[in-house]
C-alpha cells in the first residue's frame, strides 16, 4: 500500500464507506487526502456530484484518523462542491465549519483558504461586507506565509465580487494584479490565465468595451481548449454569447447558449444551467418573444429561489419585469421590479439598482408618464456615467430623449439621441443604433427637416436589415415585430412628398429582401444531420411527432383501431398532451435551424422598378398594396409607369369586411350548395365583395384598361383576401382578368424552374374520408405521366425524389390559426409540416396542393407569411395552386381536371386556373363563390415548359 495506489483504489471502489480508507496508516493518509482534494477540485468543471463524493471520502479518512486538519480539508471540499450544485446556504455553512476545524488544528493558512470559496457565495446570501472583510485578513495571511498562488485565487474571487456589484474599475485593478502574479508564478500560475482573461473580459462587457471584452474571451477560449478544459471553454463561449447578444447577433448568441446549456446539464451543474437560461431570456426579449421570455424567466426565478441565490434571483426578476411589461401585464411587471430592488439595495449592488430604475422608467414611458420616465432615466444615467458603463449610460440617455420627445422637447430629445448614437456607433451596438436613429428621425420630421429625417430613417432601416440577415427563419418574425416604425415613417415621407418611386422601392426592399434571400440561400434552411447532436435532435423530433400524431387523432378523429375508452385518454387530456409536444417540437426545430449554419444570408438586392418593368408584359398590371396602420395605398406598375393611389377604405374598414367575408364563406360551406338559405348568403357575400372592390380596385379603374392579367401583391390582412372574387356589382374580377398573387413584387423577376416532363402525385384519402383524391391522382398521372403514389405509400420520404414538372398533393390539410407554423398536410406517415418542406428540393414548375386551407397563412412582422405555401416557395417551387378555405371533394376533382387538361394543351397557369373556375361556375352564375373560388395561383403564371411527355 502506497500514496500513489491508494487514491486509485478509492476512486475505483467509491461507496459511502470505502474499506481502503479505514486501513490507511497515518503515514499515508495525509498524502492520499491531498490527492483526493486535488481530484475533487478537478471535478469542479466536470461533475460537481463527483466532487461531492470525493469530499465525503476525505471527511471519512479524517474522521477515521481523528485528524482535524483532514476533516477541515474534506469539509472545505464539501462546501466548494455544494456551491457548484446551487446549494448555497449549505455551502456557506460547510465552509464555516471547515474554518472552525482549521482554527482548532492551528492552521491559519487553511482558515484563509476557506475565505476564497466564501467570496463566491456572499453576493447570493447578502453577506458581502463580512466576506470582503475576512478576505482582507486572508490576504495578509497568504502574503505573510508566501502563499502567492492562494492569494492569486483570493484576489480573483474578490474581483469577481466587485464585478457583480457593478464596481468594474476596481475589479479590473484586482484582476490586473492577479494577472501579474500569475505570470510571475510561472508554471504554477499558467493554469489561472484562462480564468483571469475570462473575468477581465467580463468586466469589459459591463463597461461596454466589447472589442476589449471579446479579445479577452477569445484568448481565454484558446487557452481552455489547449488544455482540454471543456467546462471552462463553455464559460468563455458563454461570455462571447453575451457580447453577440448585446451587439444584435442573436443567432450566434443562441447557438452558443444552447451549447453551454447542454454542457452544464451533462455536467450536472443545475445552477450554471439556470444562468445559461437567464441569458436566453435576454435573447428572447431582444427578439420580441415575450411569452417565451416570461415562461423561461419564471422557471429561472423559481430555480434561483430554490438554490437560495438572491443576487441571481434579482437579475431574473428584472428580465421577468421586462417580459411582463411587453405583454401589457403592468401589475406583474411592477411586482417583479418591486421584488428585485430591495435585493440589490441590500447587497449594495448600485449598478443593478440603477438598472432597476431604468426599467421603471421604461415602464413609466409605456404608460404615458413621460415625466416619471425622465426622472428615472436621469438618475440611472448619472450613476452609469460615473461608473463608466457606457452602453448602459447610452440606454438611459436614450430613454431620457424619448421622454423629452413625448413632452415636445425636441431640443432635449435631439441632443440625447446624438449622445446615445455616438456611443452605439463606437461600441458597435446595433440595437441601440437602430433606436437612436429612429428617435433622431422622429425629431427631424417633427422639425420639418425632411432630408435629415429620411437619412435617419434609412440608417435605422439599414441597421435592421443587417441584423436580420443573420437570423434563422424561426427568429426573424419576432425580431421584426417592433422594427417597422422607421420603414413606415420613411414610406410615409415619400408618399406625402409625391415620390411614388422611392416609396415603392422602400416597400419592396423590405418585402423582397427576405423572400429573395431565402430563395437564394435555400441550403442554409436545411438541417444538419451529419453530427451526433443533430442526429439526436432529429430522432427526438421524430419521436415527438409520432406521439403528437397519435394524440392528435385521439383529440380530433374517430378512435384509433385497438384503442378502447378505458385505455385511451379523453380528448381534453389528448389536447394537453398535444400542446406539451408542440412546445417541445418547436424548441427542437429552432435548435436545428440554429445548427444549420453559422453564415449570415448573403444579401440579395431587391429588383429595381426598371427590372420589374422588363418582366411585365404589355397586358399585365402589377398592383401592390400598402397600409401605414391607418390608411391604405395602392401602387400600380406596368411596363412604362408607376403610380401611387390613396384608397378610400381605412385599414379598420378592411379588417371588418374581411371578418364578415370569412363568416359568410364559412356559413355557405356549412349550409351546402343546395341549401335554401344559400341565395341570401350569396347576396350578402356579393355586397361584402362589392364594398371591397369599391375600396381596392375601383380607384384604379383608369389603369385597368386593356389589361388581361393582374398581378396582386397584398399587404397585411389583404393576404387573406381572395382578390379574384372581388365583385363590381355585375361580375367578379376573375370574369375580366387572370389574377395572380405574389408575396412580393420582386418575385416577378424570377422565372420558375424548367423541368423534364412528368408529375409526382401523392394521394391520401384520410382513412377513406376523401375518396376522390385517388381519382385526382389518376387524372394527373394520365395527362402528364410520372408516378402516382397513393394511400399507405404516400409518405413524406417520397418527396425526396428529384423534382419534375408537377407535384400534385391530394390529401387532407389543416391551417392552424393558433400555430400557423404547425399547419400541415396529412400523409400516410403523419403530418407534413412547413419545416419538412424546407429540408427538401421542391423546385417543381408547379405545386398543386389539393387540400383544405393550404393557401392560408399568418402575416408576421415585415409582411412575412407563415404557412405551408411559404414552405413550398422557399423550397424552390416556381408556382403554387392552393386553397384558401375548405373545399368539396367532388368539385375539386372537376376543377383539377379542367386545370390540368388546359396546362397539358400549353395554356398558362393563370389562364388554366381562371378557365377552370369559370367552367365550374358555368350554368350557375349565382352559385356562392365558396363552392368555386377557393383556389388561387401564387408565383410564376406562365405555361409549363414545352418538354411535355406523351400521354401514358
Amino acid at each position: 500500500m502506497d500514496a500513489e495506489t491508494v487514491p486509485v483504489e478509492l476512486l475505483e471502489e467509491g461507496g459511502s464507506d470505502p474499506p481502503v480508507a479505514a486501513a490507511l496508516p497515518d503515514t499515508l493518509a495525509c498524502g492520499v487526502v491531498e490527492q483526493l482534494k486535488a481530484e475533487a477540485d478537478r471535478y469542479w468543471g466536470i461533475n460537481a456530484n463527483r466532487s461531492l463524493e470525493l469530499a465525503e471520502m476525505i471527511l471519512q479518512i479524517g474522521e477515521s484518523h481523528a485528524d482535524r486538519g483532514q476533516q477541515a480539508l474534506g469539509m472545505m471540499a464539501r462546501g466548494d462542491a455544494l456551491r457548484l450544485l446551487g446549494r448555497t446556504q449549505e455551502a456557506w455553512d460547510a465552509l464555516e465549519r471547515a474554518a472552525d476545524l482549521f482554527q482548532a488544528a492551528g492552521d491559519e493558512i487553511g482558515w484563509a483558504r476557506t475565505r476564497i470559496g466564501r467570496l463566491m457565495l456572499c453576493t447570493e446570501l447578502n453577506r458581502v461586507p463580512e466576506a470582503l472583510s475576512a478576505a482582507e485578513r486572508a490576504r495578509e495571511i497568504f502574503a505573510r506565509h508566501g502563499e502567492y498562488e492562494k492569494r492569486l485565487r483570493l484576489d480573483l474571487n474578490t474581483a469577481l465580487v466587485h464585478n457583480y456589484l457593478g464596481e468594474h474599475r476596481r475589479a479590473l485593478a484586482l484582476f490586473d494584479d492577479a494577472l501579474a502574479m500569475a505570470e510571475a508564478l510561472g508554471d504554477a500560475g499558467r493554469k489561472y490565465l484562462g480564468l483571469l482573461y475570462t473575468n477581465i473580459g467580463y468586466a469589459w462587457n459591463f463597461l461596454g468595451d466589447f472589442r476589449a471584452a471579446l479579445a479577452h474571451h477569445e484568448h481565454a477560449l484558446v487557452l481552455f481548449e489547449e488544455h482540454a478544459e471543456t467546462s471552462n471553454a463553455a464559460v468563455a463561449e458563454w461570455n462571447i454569447a453575451y457580447i453577440a447578444q448585446a451587439q444584435g447577433q442573436y443567432r450566434r448568441a443562441l447557438q452558443l447558449l444552447h451549447h453551454v446549456l447542454e454542457i452544464r446539464i451533462a455536467e450536472e451543474l443545475p445552477l450554471d444551467a439556470a444562468d445559461a437560461m437567464l441569458d436566453m431570456v435576454e435573447c428572447y426579449l431582444a427578439l420580441n418573444r415575450y411569452t417565451d421570455a416570461r415562461d423561461l424567466a419564471l422557471r429561472v426565478v423559481a430555480d434561483y429561489r430554490t438554490f437560495g441565490v438572491a443576487y441571481r434571483q434579482g437579475l431574473a426578476l428584472l428580465h421577468l419585469a421586462t417580459a411582463e411589461a411587453a405583454l401589457a401585464e403592468w401589475a406583474a411587471a411592477k411586482a417583479a421590479l418591486d421584488a428585485a430592488e430591495p435585493i440589490f439595495d441590500s447587497l449594495g449592488a448600485r449598478a443593478w439598482s440603477a438598472t432597476t430604475r431604468l426599467r421603471r422608467g421604461r415602464l413609466a414611458l409605456r404608460h404615458g408618464d413621460a415625466e416619471s420616465a425622465s426622472r428615472e432615466a436621469a438618475a440611472a444615467a448619472a450613476f452609469f456615467n460615473a461608473a463608466g458603463r457606457e452602453v448602459d449610460y447610452a440606454a438611459a440617455v436614450l430613454l431620457g430623449g424619448e421622454s423629452s420627445f413625448t413632452i415636445g422637447d425636441l431640443g432635449g430629445a435631439g441632443e440625447s439621441g446624438k449622445i446615445a448614437l455616438r456611443i452605439a456607433q463606437r461600441r458597435n451596438v446595433a440595437p441601440l443604433r437602430y433606436t437612436t436613429h429612429l428617435l433622431l428621425g422622429r425629431v427631424s420630421e417633427a422639425r420639418g427637416d425632411v432630408v435629415d429625417a429620411v437619412r435617419r430613417y434609412r440608417a435605422a432601416a439599414a441597421t435592421v436589415e443587417r441584423m436580420q440577415r443573420s437570423l434563422t427563419i424561426t427568429l426573424r418574425p419576432g425580431f421584426l415585430e417592433d422594427k417597422g416604425e422607421a420603414l413606415r415613417a420613411l414610406i410615409g415621407l415619400h408618399l406625402r412628398g409625391g415620390d411614388a418611386e422611392r416609396a415603392f422601392e422602400t416597400l419592396e426592399r423590405a418585402k423582397s429582401q427576405a423572400l429573395l434571400s431565402y430563395l437564394a440561400n435555400r441550403e442554409q434552411l436545411r438541417w444538419a444531420g451529419d453530427d451526433p447532436r443533430s442526429r439526436s435532435l432529429l430522432a427526438e423530433l421524430d419521436r415527438l411527432r409520432a406521439e403528437h400524431h397519435w394524440f392528435y387523432r385521439l383529440a380530433h378523429d374517430r378512435p384509433i383501431d385497438g384503442d378502447t375508452s378505458t385505455s385511451a385518454p379523453s380528448p381534453e387530456a389528448a389536447l394537453a398532451e398535444i400542446r406539451m409536444r408542440e412546445r417541445s417540437m418547436r424548441a427542437i426545430t429552432e435548435r436545428l435551424y440554429l445548427r444549420a449554419g453559422d453564415e449570415a444570408f448573403a444579401r440579395t438586392p431587391s429588383p429595381s422598378i426598371r427590372d420589374l418593368q422588363k418582366h411585365l408584359p404589355r397586358e399585365t398590371l402589377l398592383i401592390e398594396y400598402y397600409n401605414d396602420g391607418v390608411n391604405l395605398w395602392a401602387f400600380t406598375l406596368d411596363g412604362s409607369s408607376l403610380q401611387a393611389h390613396p384608397l378610400p377604405l381605412a385599414v379598420r374598414d378592411v379588417d371588418r369586411l374581411l371578418v364578415q367575408l370569412q363568416v359568410n364563406l364559412s356559413a355557405a360551406i356549412q349550409a351546402g350548395a343546395s341549401s335554401c338559405i344559400l341565395a341570401g348568403l350569396t347576396n350578402l357575400g356579393h355586397r361584402i365583395l362589392q364594398r371591397l372592390y369599391a375600396g381596392l380596385i375601383e380607384p384604379l379603374t383608369a389603369r385597368l384598361h386593356e389589361r388581361r392579367r393582374l398581378v396582386v401583391v397584398p399587404y397585411g390582412a389583404l393576404h387573406y383576401l381572395p382578390f379574384h372574387l372581388l365583385y363590381d356589382g355585375s361580375v367578379h374580377l376573375i370574369d375580366r382578368y387572370e389574377v395572380v398573387v405574389l408575396p412580393a413584387a420582386g418575385l416577378a423577376t424570377r422565372r420558375g424552374p424548367s423541368r423534364t416532363g412528368g408529375a409526382l402525385v401523392l394521394a391520401h384519402s384520410w382513412d377513406g374520408r376523401l375518396p376522390q383524391t385517388l381519382v385526382e391522382a389518376e387524372i394527373v398521372r394520365d395527362l402528364f405521366g410520372g408516378a402516382a403514389v397513393s394511400e399507405e405509400e404516400a409518405r413524406r420520404l417520397v418527396l425526396g425524389s428529384p423534382p419534375r414538372q408537377i407535384l400534385h398533393i391530394a390529401a387532407h390539410g389543416e391551417y392552424r390559426l393558433d400555430q400557423p407554423d404547425l399547419s400541415y398536410i396529412q400523409l400516410a406517415d403523419g403530418q407534413l409540416f412547413t419545416d419538412d418542406l424546407l429540408q427538401t428540393d421542391l423546385s417543381y414548375e408547379l405545386v398543386t396542393l389539393s387540400a383544405c386551407e393550404t393557401g392560408r397563412a399568418n402575416v408576421a412582422a415585415g409582411d412575412e407569411l407563415i404557412g405551408l405555401g411559404r414552405g413550398f416557395l422557399y423550397a424552390g417551387a416556381g408556382a403554387l395552386i392552393v386553397s384558401l378555405w375548405r373545399v368539396g371533394d367532388a368539385s375539386t376533382v372537376t376543377l383539377m381536371g379542367h386545370v390540368y387538361r388546359a396546362l397539358r394543351s400549353g395554356t398558362s397557369k393563370a389562364a388554366a386556373l381562371r378557365d377552370a373556375q369559370l367552367q365550374l361556375r358555368a350554368g350557375l352564375p349565382r352559385l356562392h363563390p365558396a363552392f368555386w373560388g377557393a383556389f388561387q395561383l401564387v408565383g410564376d403564371a406562365e405555361p409549363l415548359s414545352a418538354n411535355l411527355p406523351t400521354r401514358s
